[in-house]
């Protein structure tokens, strides 16, 4: 039912304490509705993707309350108040801004007060209420201490007398203990009690929290954190905690099932070397750079799995999808792990060099690391295993660039500028974008090809609805050649053009490449797994195995995103057929060596 995901409100703090303290009624609480008893939908401004957490959410719901209104519905978007969005951007202060030009003194409700000539007072005749930056008659009252009266000139050269803010309001609570205020107490809004539940993905540096209706709020933690239990006054390690637990609620896709049987736990492997390196570091306060030999340490499969074709179903066509579960999170790549058990003789568990609850080497499915269970800094694989969700959550696979059939991929203007081209080079770089741009100018066929328009058999120009400018451009081109001749093409045409040359003026210049998925040392992953790694590189130091290149060429690979010169790569493209019979790859996977090679420091860790 939630599959698009569900609006949840988005609150920020102050107002929440502001509303649950007024001076007049002492059981006030905050309220999403507007007067009609309606909600204000405005406040409805973030969205609860669709993910693990959603799917056990709604399930939760339907058990504890035993109730089927999880969500509403209205025209074609779902809400839900059982999950608030909390933001901390604001401080309480003794006058609060409650909009533009009207600031409230505190413990008063913004809604009731009524303003006249700029000024609210309370039954004992105490201003509460101020309006700033309008105009005002009498100004024979004795303002608040941070407020005063000034003559101020418009733009028509007219002045008049307005209230203007005198100083910086005085802070009765800052953000920080409206922070752990609202995490130690909760709060109340429309009678429904919210607890802290977790922080939203990715939401760690602006400092947003998700709160929950508090007959779910348990239940959900518990499946979040997998049972995961601390003591007062246990050491944890808060940011990573709050980190995995929050992996449950990343946006997802589709759902792939693999059983607790299916996965075995390898040990991850450092590849510890010396090399000689252009060193940075901290001296009293000062950054000094200077040639050094350092001691390199690569964990050369940090964050990825192997995956047996048959677990992928719909998704065999892929090379990889990025799975998330309970504190779990791994880039899995499409893999023959049962050929490779055939060809090595492993017939028993035994023969295995991991951890597994498997009893047939048949349901050995996914091979996977300590660095891509979370879980296993607090707690066990057995317990795990005990606590994981049924369903995997499929957060993205591999896919072709929007360029031209996937042939073509934008640059961008920090790599151009890291290459530190010549003006020859430039226009040599450019000089197939330039000719393209001429063709876009002469052809309306290429025209055509260029906006992806489709074939004429797949269109339904009468009921499909025309939304802009570009539709009703597309549809005539394709109903009638003639109209390349209009005015209007052509105005629609030097648009696109000027676009174009904008694009590649920002430094987006079509070239032959895409965006490729690392697979780090694949073949030694599926020999850790039967013991017979021994810390020797297959693939080679200096090379790579990409098919979508030609192979014994030399590369030029850049990390995306782009944050420092080093992101430049050269490594050598080689044929690898032991890779090509074990692994299931795509184009848009390419294989790399992290043995005894500085390859993920030099790409700023290559995550």
């Amino acid at each position: 039912m939630l599959n698009n995901g569900v609006f949840i409100p988005s609150v920020d703090g102050k107002d929440i304490y502001l509303a649950t303290h007024y001076i007049s009624d002492e059981d006030s609480e905050y309220t999403l509705k507007l007067k009609n008893g309606q909600y204000n939908l405005r406040k409805f401004i973030n969205k609860l993707d669709y993910s693990l957490d959603l799917i056990e959410l709604e399930d939760i719901y339907r058990r504890k309350l035993r109730r089927n209104d999880f969500a509403f519905k209205i025209k074609k978007h779902f809400y839900t108040t059982n999950i608030i969005n909390v933001t901390f951007k604001y401080a309480v202060k003794e006058w609060n801004q409650m909009n533009k030009n009207t600031f409230v003194k505190y413990g008063y409700d913004y809604r009731e007060l009524v303003f006249d000539d700029c000024i609210a007072t309370n039954r004992d005749g105490e201003i509460v209420g101020v309006q700033v930056a309008n105009r005002i008659i009498n100004t024979d009252i004795d303002l608040p201490y941070c407020f005063k009266f000034a003559e101020i000139t418009l733009k028509d050269g007219t002045t008049q007398a307005q209230i203007v803010k005198r100083k910086e309001l005085k802070t009765l609570m800052t953000n920080a203990q409206l922070r752990e205020y609202l995490y130690k107490n909760g709060f109340k809004c429309d009678g429904i009690e919210y607890c802290r539940l977790k922080r939203s993905p990715g939401s760690a540096r602006v400092g947003k929290c998700l709160f929950a209706n508090e007959p779910l709020f348990k239940p959900l933690l518990r499946f979040s954190s997998g049972g995961v239990e601390f003591k007062d006054g246990q050491d944890v390690d808060l940011a990573a905690y709050e980190g995995s637990i929050a992996l449950t609620s990343s946006s997802i896709i589709d759902t792939i099932t693999i059983k607790p049987e299916n996965i075995l736990l390898v040990d991850d492997y450092d590849s510890v070397f010396t090399e000689d390196v252009i060193k940075t570091y901290n001296v009293e306060g000062q950054l000094k750079t200077e040639e050094a030999t350092c001691e390199i340490s690569n964990s050369i499969w940090d964050g990825q799995s192997l995956m047996d074709v048959s677990l992928f179903g719909e998704y065999e066509e892929y090379g990889m999808v990025l799975l998330r579960n309970l504190m779990f999170k791994s880039c899995c790549f499409n893999c023959n792990i049962q050929q490779w058990f055939k060809d090595n003789n492993i017939t028993q568990i035994s023969q295995l060099n991991g951890k597994t609850r498997a009893t047939d080497i048949k349901d050995i499915k996914l091979i996977t690391t300590p660095n891509s269970i979370k879980y296993l800094k607090f707690s066990t694989f057995d317990e795990w295993l005990d606590y994981i969700y049924p369903s995997f959550g499929v957060v993205k696979h591999d896919k072709k660039t929007h360029f031209f059939g996937g042939r073509l991929v934008q640059t961008h203007y920090q790599l151009i500028n890291t290459l530190q081209l010549s003006k020859d080079e430039v226009r040599e770089l450019l000089e197939p974008s330039l000719q393209f741009a001429q063709l876009l100018r002469d052809n309306p066929a290429v025209v055509r090809y260029y906006i992806k328009y489709p074939d004429i058999d797949e269109m339904d120009i009468v009921n499909k609805p025309l939304l802009d400018k570009n539709e009703v451009v597309y549809n005539l081109m394709c109903v009638n050649d003639n109209f390349t001749q209009t005015k209007y093409y052509q105005e629609f045409l030097t648009d696109l053009l000027r676009s174009y040359y904008k694009n590649l003026k920002n430094g987006h210049i079509y070239v032959n490449g895409n965006y490729s998925t690392l697979l780090g040392n694949p073949i030694e992953m599926l020999q850790q797994a039967i013991g017979t790694f021994k810390g020797n590189s297959q693939i080679g130091i200096g090379n790579i195995h990409s098919t979508r290149f030609e192979y014994n060429k030399t590369i030029l690979g850049s990390r995306s995103p782009h944050i420092s010169m080093s992101n430049v790569w050269l490594p050598y493209n080689t044929e690898n057929r032991l890779i090509d019979c074990y692994f299931n790859l795509t184009p848009e996977i390419v294989c790399i060596n992290s043995i005894g090679e500085n390859t993920l420091q030099r790409l700023s860790g290559a995550d």
